[in-house]
C-alpha cells in the first residue's frame, strides 16, 4: 500500500491529486475522481482559453473539491506551489510523451529537495510503448503508473466487438470472469452485480439466489469453469477456415480463361482415366486390367511425358497416350501462369492496400490512429481474424496492424464498395475508430446496408452523444438482450481507468452499469477485526458488497463459499463492493476502532 494511502472515504483529511492538463481526458478524469473517489482535486491549467480550460472553470464554480490554478508556463515550480509537498498524487495527463516524462523526472527531483520521504503517486498518460517500457528505469517502480489512453480503451472496443460486455475477460486469482445479461448454464458460479428496469438499477440487490432477482438481473458476475483443453474442435475450426481460404485464393489466382482451360484439361485427364481403366488388351507387359492405381499411374506418367510410345499398343490406349501427353505439355503453363499470377497479384494487393487473401467470422476496423491500432493489436493477440481499413496509406498505424498479422485495405470505408471487398457480410462486427464521429456513424450506417444484422461499435466523442446513439439503435432489443451496436466515449473510458489507478490498491476491476460502479477489490481480514472468525455470509451485505471468494493464507482459493464457511484472519476476501461499501468492508476487516462500520455490518 502506498505510503499516503488512507482509507477510501477517510474524513480525516481530503486526499489531494494535483492534475495538469486541458484536454478532454483530462476533464473527465477530473470528474471521476470528483464525482466517483471523493479526492479533492487541484487542476493546473495555461491561463487563456484552449482545450477544454473553460469547462474546467466552471466545473470549478459547482464543485468545491475541485480548484483551479493557472499559470502562463506550466512547469514543477507552478505544481509545487499547488500543494505537490501534501499531494496525494500527481497526475500528468497532456498528450505530450517528452514533455511528460520531463515534468515528471523534475517532480520526482524536486520531491528529494524537500525531503518529501513519501513521494507522492505519479500517474503518466503515454503513448509511446518503447518509451513506457523503460520509464521504470528513470522513476523507479514506487508509486508510477505510466499507462496509455489507447491501451486502456482498446480493451472496451475489442470487448465489445466480440459481444462481451466491458471490460471483457477479468482473470483475478488466476481463473477467469467475465459479465453476462442473463444467467448462463455453464458458469461455475455467478453472481448479480445489478437489477433494474428502464427508469434505474440497483446495485448489488439483496438475494441473488432469489430466481426473480435472476430474471430482473442486468448485469451478471460469472467465473468460467476450469475445462480440460479441448484441442480437436480448434483444430477442425483452423482446417475449415484453411480450407475456405483456399479456395477463396483459387477464385481469386485464376482468371476465368485459365479456369476454362484447366476444366478442358481436367476433362482430358479424365477421359484419358477412363480409357486406361476400360481397355484391357494392353501390351502384356503393361497390364492395367481395370486398376485405378495401376491406370493412374500410367496416366501421371504420360502426362509428364515419361511414357515411351509403342507401336504395337491397342489404337485407343495410343490415342489416349498422344491426347494426354500433349495436355500434359500444355497443363505445365497453365499451372506456371497461374503460380506467376498469383504471386504478381499478392504483391500488387499488398503495394495497393487491397485484400490478400479470404477471411471468415472476421472483424472489420476502421481507422488505423493510436487507439484503432491498439484494437487491432489487442484483437490479433486473441488470435482473431482483422481486417483494417484506413484512408492514408502513410498512416504509422498501417505498418503496425500488418505487422500484428492483420490485412489492411486502403479505402474510404463510408463505401459500401469498400465494405464489400471486407467481406463485411461474413465479419462478426464492425469497429469504427476514425477520429470523426460523422465518420464512425457513416461507417456503421453503411455497413448496416451491406448487413442488416451487422454487430456494430463506434468511437464516439462526447459520452452523451454516444449514449443516444446506441439507445436509438438498440431501441428494439430487450435490456437483457445483448446489444447489437455500441458506442463509447474514449476520453470517458479511458478517464475511468486512469481514476482506478489512484484509488486503493485493492481495486482490481471496475464494473460500470449505466452511470454506476460496482468495483472488484481485494481485502485483508486482520486478526481482532469484525469478520475474523465469522461465517462467510457475514461478508455480504445486500446494497454494499457481496462476497466472490476467500484466499487463504496457504493459498488455497474457495470460490463462492457457502454460509458454513469460516473467515479467519489472515484471508483475503475477493468481494464485489460499491464505493460507499468499500468503506464498509475496511472497517469490518480491521481492529475494532472502526465502530460505525460494525454497527453497520451487526444491522
Amino acid at each position: 500500500m502506498h505510503p499516503r494511502q488512507d482509507g477510501f472515504d477517510d474524513a480525516r483529511h481530503e486526499r489531494r491529486v494535483i492534475v495538469v492538463g486541458d484536454n478532454g481526458l483530462t476533464l473527465r478524469f477530473i470528474r471521476n475522481l470528483v464525482d466517483n473517489f471523493a479526492f479533492h482535486v487541484v487542476a493546473v491549467i495555461p491561463s487563456g482559453p484552449g482545450g477544454q480550460r473553460d469547462e474546467i472553470r466552471r466545473a470549478a464554480e459547482h464543485n468545491p473539491r475541485l480548484t483551479v490554478r493557472e499559470a502562463r508556463a506550466v512547469d514543477a515550480d507552478v505544481i509545487r506551489d499547488a500543494g505537490l509537498t501534501d499531494a496525494y498524487a500527481v497526475a500528468l495527463m497532456d498528450q505530450n510523451d517528452v514533455g511528460n516524462l520531463h515534468l515528471a523526472l523534475k517532480l520526482r527531483e524536486m520531491s528529494r529537495y524537500l525531503n518529501d520521504d513519501t513521494l507522492p503517486r505519479l500517474v503518466i498518460r503515454m503513448y509511446n510503448s518503447g518509451l513506457r517500457a523503460h520509464m521504470q528505469k528513470l522513476l523507479g517502480d514506487d508509486g508510477v503508473f505510466v499507462k496509455s489512453d489507447a491501451d486502456m480503451v482498446a480493451r472496451t472496443y475489442a470487448a465489445a466487438a466480440l459481444e462481451q460486455i466491458p471490460p471483457g475477460d477479468i482473470v483475478i486469482w488466476d481463473r477467469r470472469l467475465y459479465l453476462a445479461r442473463a444467467a448462463d448454464p455453464r458458469a461455475q458460479a455467478q453472481w448479480v452485480v445489478a437489477t433494474g428496469n428502464e427508469f434505474g438499477v440497483d446495485m448489488i440487490p439483496p438475494d441473488p439466489d432469489n430466481p426473480e432477482d435472476a430474471d430482473e438481473a442486468v448485469r451478471l458476475l460469472c467465473l468460467e469453469p476450469v475445462a480440460a483443453r479441448r484441442w480437436v474442435k480448434p483444430m477442425l475450426g483452423r482446417v475449415a477456415q484453411w480450407f475456405r481460404q483456399s479456395l477463396h485464393t483459387l477464385r481469386r489466382t485464376f482468371s476465368k480463361g485459365l479456369w476454362m482451360a484447366a476444366a478442358v484439361l481436367m476433362v482430358v485427364m479424365l477421359g484419358g482415366m477412363t480409357t486406361l481403366l476400360t481397355v484391357n488388351s494392353l501390351n502384356a507387359s503393361r497390364e492395367v486390367n481395370g486398376d485405378f492405381w495401376d491406370a493412374l499411374y500410367m496416366l501421371a506418367m504420360m502426362a509428364a511425358g515419361g511414357a515411351d510410345p509403342d507401336t504395337t499398343d491397342h489404337w485407343e490406349l495410343r490415342l489416349t497416350h498422344v491426347v494426354v501427353v500433349v495436355s500434359g505439355a500444355l497443363l505445365i503453363p497453365v499451372v506456371t501462369g497461374a503460380i506467376v499470377q498469383a504471386v504478381v497479384e499478392r504483391r500488387y494487393a499488398l503495394a495497393e492496400g487491397r485484400m490478400v487473401r479470404a477471411v471468415r467470422d472476421h472483424v472489420i476496423v476502421v481507422g488505423l490512429g493510436n487507439m484503432g491500432t491498439r484494437v487491432v493489436e489487442t484483437l490479433r493477440e486473441r488470435r482473431i481474424p482483422v481486417v483494417a481499413i484506413e484512408k492514408d496509406r502513410d498512416a504509422i498505424g498501417v505498418r503496425a496492424a500488418r505487422a500484428a498479422g492483420a490485412q489492411v485495405l486502403l479505402g474510404d470505408a463510408s463505401r459500401p464498395a469498400t465494405l464489400q471487398e471486407a467481406e463485411v457480410k461474413y465479419s462478426r462486427s464492425l469497429v469504427a475508430m476514425a477520429k470523426q464521429d460523422s465518420a464512425n456513424l457513416e461507417t456503421a450506417l453503411s455497413g448496416l446496408e451491406c448487413k442488416p444484422d451487422l454487430r456494430t461499435v463506434m468511437r464516439i466523442y462526447d459520452p452523451e452523444f454516444a449514449a443516444l446513439i446506441r439507445r436509438n439503435l438498440n431501441k428494439n432489443r430487450s435490456l437483457h438482450e445483448a446489444s447489437q451496436h455500441s458506442s463509447y466515449s474514449a476520453p470517458q473510458v479511458a478517464a475511468g481507468s486512469f481514476a482506478r489507478e489512484l484509488t486503493e490498491d485493492e481495486i482490481l476491476e471496475t464494473i460500470p452499469v449505466r452511470g454506476q460502479i460496482a468495483y472488484i477489490a481485494e481485502v485483508t481480514v486482520e486478526e481482532g477485526a469484525w469478520l475474523d472468525d465469522v461465517p462467510a455470509h457475514k461478508a455480504t451485505v445486500p446494497g454494499s458488497h457481496r462476497l466472490l471468494a476467500v484466499r487463504r493464507p496457504t493459498g488455497n482459493i474457495r470460490w463462492n463459499p457457502d454460509a458454513g464457511f469460516q473467515i479467519a484472519h489472515g484471508d483475503k476476501l475477493l468481494v464485489l463492493v460499491t464505493r460507499r461499501g468499500l468503506n464498509e468492508v475496511h472497517g469490518a476487516c480491521r481492529p475494532p476502532e472502526a465502530a460505525a462500520g460494525r454497527h453497520r455490518f451487526e444491522a
